[in-house]
């Protein structure tokens, strides 16, 4: 669908080398943010294939703030927003294809929790990104099977996809 959209201005050739690098950019960010909604919605459906209840264990794209959208809050939503709620009894997790800088969005997207989750597909970080994600609250979480991937002293810090399901099994025995 999107060449047929893209054909035409492509063939149609560029003014200058500015039109063809914004017409690039244009095109790579869109399926960027595809391939990301796609990793988040591939992990909603984990989500329930393991059991655990919309709106009630977890809550996808939820506000926590005023325009705040983290992808996922743990329980949910009402919860987070319940001054009464425990906070050691919330999580949330940021959902990024690869973390790079676009890590430090999720820093702010859930003011309540302190240590903040980042489920990535990313084949490995430099050992210096990880103590500055680590330093600054982030805790990765990586699927088992790339943790071989990354720095074998960032290893022992990883989460995989498993455990942290598990977490949030344990939140809801509270």
């Amino acid at each position: 669908m999107e060449e047929a959209i893209e054909l035409p201005v492509i063939r149609g050739g560029f003014d200058s080398m500015g039109d063809f690098i914004t017409q690039a950019q244009s095109i790579l960010q869109r399926r960027k943010s595809r391939a990301g909604r796609s990793l988040e919605l591939n992990v909603r459906a984990l989500f329930l294939e393991e059991n655990l209840r919309e709106g009630q264990d977890f809550q996808y794209q939820p506000e926590s703030e005023l325009r705040k959208r983290p992808d996922f809050l743990f329980p949910n939503e009402e919860r987070y927003k319940d001054g009464s709620y425990p906070q050691n009894r919330l999580m949330m997790l940021g959902v990024k294809t690869t973390v790079r800088d676009r890590w430090r969005q999720v820093l702010n997207e859930a003011d309540r929790i302190d240590r903040k989750h980042i489920l990535t597909v990313q084949e490995g970080v430099s050992e210096n990104q990880f103590r500055e994600m680590y330093d600054a609250g982030i805790r990765l979480v990586v699927p088992q099977s790339l943790t071989g991937h990354y720095p074998t002293s960032v290893r022992p810090h990883l989460q995989t996809l498993e455990s942290f399901i598990a977490d949030v099994r344990l939140l809801n025995l509270g």
